[in-house]
């Protein structure tokens, strides 16, 4: 099946991303790695009036052990983090449960928090986020937000 007709929008920075989503609102849908909203376009599932990539935003791309906590940012494939060097001593949850995440080239393309925020319930990542007690920083027009898994 073909994706029903919408405006696409590369942004370049996250303030492109919250000006976007600030002016269309739910009309507006994120694409990072392809892997969900790419399926559920031609399944017609969603048929946004924008789709705003921010695959190729800068500085997106990090993994980083800070303050006890991994920091994830949005654009890092589900590849990226199970090639990750500190995965096993840091998330050793995700170090068993990546290799199970749809196929490898799904995992090539799929981000970890596109995944996340995707929350599709027979997924194993956002099982494995909630189980984590993660938490997303989100950004909108209005500044930054924590948010539990809870």
């Amino acid at each position: 099946m073909k994706p029903p007709v919408f405006d696409y929008a590369g942004a370049e920075h996250i303030d492109e991303v919250t000006k976007f989503l600030s002016e269309e609102g739910d009309e507006a849908q994120l694409l990072a790695g392809c892997k969900s909203l790419v399926a559920m376009l031609n399944m017609r599932l969603v048929r946004p009036a924008l789709v705003v990539d921010i695959s190729n935003l800068p500085g997106q791309d990090f993994i980083r052990l800070q303050d006890g906590f991994v920091e994830i940012g949005c654009t890092v494939t589900q590849s990226d983090l199970h090639s990750w060097s500190g995965l096993d001593t840091s998330l050793p949850l995700l170090a068993r449960a990546l290799p199970w995440v749809g196929h490898p080239q799904t995992r090539h393309k799929g981000t970890i928090c596109g995944s996340v925020a995707h929350a599709d319930p027979s997924a194993k990542l956002p099982l494995c986020f909630a189980a984590l007690g993660g938490e997303v920083l989100m950004y909108s027009s209005q500044g930054e937000r924590l948010h539990k898994a809870d």
